[in-house]
Order: C-alpha cells, then sequence, then structure tokens
C-alpha cells in the first residue's frame, strides 16, 4: 500500500483510538478493594448478563421455553428507561408500551444473546420510508471491548460535511471507513418490513447475516393493532467490522466477568411522526458514540448449574526444543488435592505444575485428578498435547 493511501484510511481512527484509550483509563481510575468504578451510562450502574450452561444454549426457533431458567433479576423492564430525545422521561405508561429485555452469553462463544418481550397498544410495521424507517424499532449497541468513544461519526470531520444530504465525499468515506467499525449499532425491526429484520447503521451489514446473527419473532397481530411481540436472537460483537466483510474483521473475545458496552433504545411510532425514543442508558447519545453505554458484566454460572466437583484443565507448549509443556488446572469446586499424571511415568501434586517430557511426540495421554468434600473426578486429553 502506498504511503498516501495509508494515510488516507489510517487517519479516521487516530482520535476515536485515543478516545478509547482515554476512556478505559477512566474505567480505571477508582478502585478500591474488589471495586471498579466505571465510567459509563447511569453513573457507572453494572448490569448482568446471565450465562446460559452449554447445555442449555437458546434455540432460536421462536419458543421461548429456553428463557425460562434466567432469574428475573437478569430482565430489565420499562422502568430502566427514560426518553431523553422526545420529551417523555421516566412517565412511561404501561397501556402505551411495556417492555422486557434479557441478555445472555454462552462461556467458549462470542454471542450476545437476547429477549424482547413488548406490549405496544398500536404496532407500526407497514409503512415503508425509502430512507429508513417509519416502523417500531428495538436498537441494541454494543461495545464488546469497552473501548467507548465515537462510532458513527468521525469526530475529525465537521458534522456539516456529514449531512445524510447530500451524500458529500466526507460522508461516504465516514460511513465505508468509520461508521459500526469498533462498535455496533442494530436497529431491528418489530415486526420485520418487508422481511427485512434489521437495519445496520454503519457499512458492514455481513454482521446481522447468519451465521454472525440470528432471530426469531413470535407474534399475532397486525398493523395498527395492539397486542404482544416477542423477539430472541443472537448478535456477535466486533472490535474490528470493516467494510469489506468478515474475512478482516476481528471478534470481540467474552470470557467470565468481563464488562462490556452494551444498551438499547425503544423507537414508537403509531402511525405518524415518531411518539417515543426510551433508552436505557438515560442518553440518547449512546446511539452515536459507545462512551455512553452501560456496562455489561458477563457473569458467571448460577451455582445451581455447577457441578460439586469437576476435573478441567488446559497447557500451553511454552518450549518445544526442551519438551516443556505449562498445565493450568481449571477445575470447578473446592478441591484439596491434584494428581497428575503425565502419561511418561511421572506425576506431580502441584495445582498447576510445569513439566518436561524427556521424549518428544504427538500421542501423550495426561490425566488430572482432584479431590474435594463432594468426592473426585478426573479429566483426560488424548493426543492433544503434542511436542513435535
Amino acid at each position: 500500500m502506498r504511503k498516501h493511501q495509508c494515510l488516507k484510511l489510517c487517519r479516521p481512527y487516530t482520535k476515536w483510538i485515543f478516545l478509547g484509550v482515554c476512556f478505559l483509563g477512566a474505567i480505571a481510575e477508582s478502585i478500591g478493594q474488589n471495586t471498579i468504578s466505571y465510567k459509563t451510562a447511569r453513573d457507572g450502574k453494572l448490569f448482568k448478563v446471565f450465562q446460559f450452561p452449554r447445555n442449555h444454549m437458546p434455540r432460536i426457533d421462536g419458543d421461548f421455553s429456553d428463557w425460562d431458567i434466567v432469574p428475573t433479576a437478569y430482565t430489565y423492564g420499562t422502568d430502566q428507561l427514560n426518553d431523553t430525545e422526545d420529551g417523555i422521561g421516566t412517565d412511561i405508561s404501561p397501556e402505551d408500551l411495556d417492555v422486557k429485555v434479557t441478555i445472555g452469553w454462552v462461556n467458549g462463544m462470542n454471542r450476545i444473546y437476547f429477549k424482547y418481550e413488548a406490549y405496544d397498544d398500536f404496532w407500526d410495521f407497514e409503512r415503508f420510508n425509502p430512507e429508513g424507517y417509519l416502523n417500531d424499532i428495538f436498537e441494541i449497541v454494543v461495545d464488546g471491548d469497552l473501548s467507548g468513544g465515537p462510532f458513527i461519526y468521525n469526530p475529525l470531520y465537521d458534522r456539516n460535511d456529514l449531512k445524510w444530504e447530500p451524500q458529500s465525499d466526507a460522508y461516504i468515506e465516514n460511513h465505508l471507513n468509520f461508521s459500526g467499525v469498533h462498535a455496533q449499532n442494530y436497529h431491528i425491526f418489530t415486526p420485520p418490513v418487508n422481511n427485512a429484520w434489521v437495519l445496520v447503521w454503519g457499512s458492514q451489514p455481513w454482521i446481522a447475516e447468519f451465521p454472525r446473527a440470528n432471530y426469531a419473532y413470535d407474534f399475532d397481530f397486525r398493523h395498527g393493532e395492539s397486542g404482544i411481540l416477542r423477539l430472541e436472537g443472537w448478535i456477535t460483537p466486533y472490535d474490528y467490522a470493516p467494510h469489506d466483510g468478515p474475512e478482516g474483521a476481528i471478534e470481540s473475545k467474552l470470557w467470565e466477568n468481563k464488562v462490556i458496552g452494551l444498551s438499547w433504545s425503544i423507537l414508537d411510532f403509531d402511525g405518524g411522526k415518531r411518539k417515543g425514543h426510551f433508552n436505557l442508558s438515560h442518553d440518547v447519545r449512546m446511539v452515536s458514540n459507545a462512551s455512553y453505554l452501560c456496562a455489561f458484566k458477563l457473569m458467571p454460572l448460577e451455582s445451581q448449574f455447577i457441578e460439586p466437583i469437576k476435573a478441567e484443565w488446559t497447557f500451553e507448549v511454552i518450549d518445544k526444543e526442551r519438551g516443556i509443556v505449562a498445565f493450568k488446572d481449571k477445575s470447578v469446586g473446592s478441591i484439596e488435592k491434584w494428581t497428575w499424571d503425565f502419561g511418561d511415568d511421572e506425576r506431580s501434586s502441584e495445582q498447576n505444575p510445569i513439566h518436561r517430557f524427556e521424549k518428544k511426540g504427538v500421542r501423550k495421554v495426561i490425566t488430572l485428578e482432584v479431590e474435594g468434600e463432594h468426592g473426585s473426578s478426573k479429566r483426560t486429553r488424548y493426543w492433544e498435547v503434542m511436542i513435535p
């Protein structure tokens, strides 16, 4: 790539990278004993994301019974919303609009699951707007690495050059190279319009296609009628989601106790102009600036889903030439004793041993046995530790 081309492509990112670093610095500025203060929306209030056990992952099919295992503490209702744009505030009548949102995740998968249930006195989904939408919307925004900062409008551009019409060269370049790249905004139609389930505010519509997203609805009403709509699905958060497609994208890695940026808003239409714009952040800037998202923690499994004792471990070959491998205990439960069998007549009672294999090979069978007040458990890995 020529130098001037690189500068042209890289320049739009410099400021939001800087802002993201500042945002993370602000997050870490107050650390007490086991407490971190987050400079996020709602004065750093920490919301929770339910961890589904791997054998209870939601099947996205419009049957919502998979969500029955989720405790009510993980569901956030209308009482958490605030219309900070159209003047309604928190005085939201449940006879007009009443919503419940639950967020989940599965350890080992980079997916954010969501369940949306809403009553509306007027479901608006048959009007067509060639410039976007005039329909009821569930808008969800995710910043998978909590980097914060603008993600729709690059602050290096003059906002007068980024108007929707007429579309200037700056607008098009901003849209293709900046909008939705490091955080993503999904305008989900409720229900679908012309078989479209979502409008992605950004230049990467591929993020809404399977297997990067999935969805299923359940409703029984016509345009203009009242009723209850239910929606379930998942989205994949990205630290880098380019216009070109998923090949060069970087998924946000999700792990237990990680905190991500997330929020949602509901755009309510009743056959005319927008009636309300209700958002969880209590600041409408959440739709385009990730610094105004809420802090959501990816929670550990609830206690009823955790086995009393279960052996598990991982490893890393840290020196191939010398055959040195580091083993890390990942067992669950109250463990009092560890016994490692390395398959070469050598054993260890350390929790996280480092072992040297005298002979190289690719057919090693290694077992960890753990013991505690709830019994014992073994975990064997067959032919996984390889020292070429």
